[in-house]
């Protein structure tokens, strides 16, 4: 069914088992020092183990801090060598190839420790850096040609299959071949050949250091989608101009930081949605053209090479929800796979946060080095309060454990108010993570009991060794006079369609879940407003995700207030205090209120009283988000 992924291909001398492959993505596990860690190796050796045919590494800085995060690898010096060559031993123990991205980031580096790597072609920041940048002299240029040439020859000797110059997302070299970020004057600006010219030396030193049978790969941005960015026709003279210059792939991306959901594509964005790029490309060389971007399922990927618009597939975000994708896919056991959900919270969104990379479907992610098998020491009688995520990952894991597991769960279906979570627009493929894992437990065997609401006496009389509650969190009105009106509502009982609205509607509450409802509502074709207490919406919400939300909203001119508080309710208008100055609507027909959720968790008092051992977890413990909530939820399982 799948004989297009499973089927071998080379780049260059580097011969591939299958077309699958893991895309360069950080996980911040570096020592500060750039070595390689257990925790890094782990996480590597994870995936090898799935089936990936080759795995890109996160960048390795050719000079020391010159990364976009705070810790990076790094290779500069032989005593650095050892540590990464431990990583590909264990990787190519498992079964995969392995290949190293290198960079510099240009105007885009962490400039916490130090300032003074901060340099790009021309002193200029992008908009949204926070310091200009230095601009580099042409003997600087050089040394960092070098560098790069340097880095490569050190990872060929550490055991690597392969190098990836890393030309994409406004770091340093994509700095220089942009229109967007280069003015120089000089031979390395201006016209296209010369934009080029720093890429074409570094492509050159690496080549000279790593000899003809090393294959070097180079990653683009495609397009760039800033005003004046690199565009496609562009490109195409790029990727020619490498082929001749003896690189073995390209690798396709898109974007820079500044846009960056085009990098990270979250749920808004189509699946596969870039794939037309690796297309254009694969028109212009004849060398494998990689591509990337919102590719979970392996009947996409398997269509996207029978169409020829790409050699090799990279499914990122997929093998972090799911390391075994293709050997599950191989298996014929596609129905088992953890899907990606574009959430974005834990793998970029944790990087944004300094956090190491993780991933809200699969917890273990990143923690492989820590989370050994740990079966249960003696069976225990466990009962689950509620069938949400938080829940049902716990009861999986406890069910793996070996310990007998029941699930009581009040509402007639699975899910809680997850099945709330995939009902705005754009947000449908969440459900992928409810139906993972209630198939689960079906497969091991777990009973749930549905419309079934757990009290004090029901427990006392299950007398179980351990209670994991996960009855989650419910919303809450704030007390404002008039609330209590008929034509104010929940956002939830807007989205499950249990409340009508109006062509006028107030939105009280700026966090996703009132920006998600307004859009749905004006979707519709009602006009809606924001009405906000913070300085800003969307406060905390992934940098991608945002993005594009914010996007939304300005292209169906939703009106925001931020920094106003609610005073008044009344059967056709509403009042706000923004600013010290009272402000009034006139004509609003239904007021829908997203003010946040509390804990339910009540029983935890009562069973404890009874020398039950309880844990709360998710928001029965705090409302938060799930990726918080599904990590609590292994844990208990895996901890009781």
């Amino acid at each position: 069914m799948y004989e297009k992924l499973f089927e071998p291909v080379k780049i260059g001398t580097m011969e591939l088992k299958n077309r699958l492959f893991v895309p360069a993505m950080s996980t911040l596990t570096a020592t500060p020092e750039g070595a390689s860690t257990e925790q890094f190796a782990a996480y590597l050796e994870r995936k090898a183990q799935g089936g990936w045919g080759l795995i890109i590494t996160e960048y390795f800085g050719v000079a020391p801090y010159v990364g976009f995060f705070p810790r990076m690898l790094g290779i500069w010096n032989d005593e650095l060598i050892e540590s990464h060559r431990k990583v590909t031993d264990r990787v190519h123990a498992a079964g995969a190839k392995i290949a190293a991205q290198i960079s510099h980031s240009g105007r885009e580096t962490f400039i916490a420790v130090s300032d003074e790597n901060l340099v790009a072609p021309s002193p200029y920041m992008d908009v949204s850096g926070t310091k200009k940048p230095r601009m580099l002299s042409k003997k600087e240029i050089k040394e960092i040609v070098s560098k790069y040439g340097d880095t490569a020859m050190n990872l060929k000797k550490a055991g690597f299959d392969a190098v990836e110059i890393y030309a994409a997302h406004g770091y340093l070299i994509s700095n220089f071949l942009s229109k967007y970020s280069n003015k120089r004057i000089d031979e390395y600006g201006g016209c296209l050949e010369n934009r080029m010219r720093f890429l074409m030396e570094i492509v050159a030193d690496t080549r000279a250091k790593v000899g003809p049978d090393f294959p070097i790969l180079v990653r683009l941005s495609t397009r760039e989608f800033v005003p004046g960015g690199l565009s496609m026709a562009e490109t195409r003279v790029i990727a020619e101009r490498l082929e001749q210059a003896g690189v073995d792939a390209i690798d396709c991306s898109q974007g820079i930081f500044t846009v960056s959901n085009n990098i990270v594509e979250p749920f808004r964005m189509d699946n596969g949605v870039f794939v037309d790029a690796s297309e254009e490309i694969k028109k212009c060389v004849s060398i494998p053209v990689l591509t990337a971007g919102r590719i979970n399922e392996a009947n996409l990927a398997e269509n996207i090479l029978k169409a020829g618009k790409a050699d090799l597939i990279g499914m990122g975000r997929a093998s972090l929800a799911d390391p075994d994708f293709p050997k599950k896919v191989q298996e014929g056991r596609a129905d088992e796979i953890r899907y990606c959900i574009g959430c974005v919270q834990g793998c970029i969104g944790g990087n944004m946060r300094g956090e190491n990379c993780h991933c809200l479907v699969n917890p273990e992610l990143d923690r492989e080095f820590e989370l050994p098998d740990n079966p249960a020491k003696e069976a225990k009688k466990i009962v689950v309060i509620g069938a949400g995520p938080a829940g049902m990952e716990a009861a999986i894991v406890a069910k793996k454990r070996g310990h007998d597991v029941v699930i009581l769960e009040k509402a007639d279906q699975v899910g809680g108010t997850w099945n709330i979570a995939c009902l705005p627009l754009y947000k449908g493929e969440l459900v992928n993570l409810i139906k993972w894992q209630n198939d689960e437990l079906g497969r091991l065997g777990v009973e749930i009991r549905l419309n079934t609401e757990a009290t004090v006496d029901m427990i006392k009389e299950m007398n179980p060794d351990e209670v994991i509650l996960a009855t989650g969190g419910k919303p809450f009105i704030p007390p404002i006079p008039g609330a209590d009106l008929p034509h104010v509502v929940q956002a939830n009982d807007i989205l499950l369609q249990n409340a009508s609205f109006g062509k006028n509607v107030a939105v009280l509450g700026g966090g996703s879940v009132g920006v998600e409802t307004a859009e749905y509502m004006d979707y519709c074709g009602s006009r809606t407003m924001i009405i906000e207490m913070m300085d800003d919406i969307l406060i905390g919400l992934e940098r991608e995700t945002r993005l594009m939300s914010l996007d939304s909203i300005r292209e169906r001119q939703i009106k925001v207030y931020t920094e106003s508080r609610v005073t008044n309710i009344s059967e056709n208008s509403i009042t706000f205090n923004r600013k010290g100055k009272d402000v009034t609507i006139d004509e609003i027909d239904t007021v829908v209120v997203a003010a946040g959720s509390r804990p339910v968790n009540q029983l935890v008092d009562p069973l404890e009283a009874l020398g039950i051992k309880v844990t709360p977890v998710g928001d029965a413990k705090q409302v938060r988000n799930g990726l918080a909530a599904v990590y609590e939820g292994y844990m208990a399982g895996y901890n009781c």
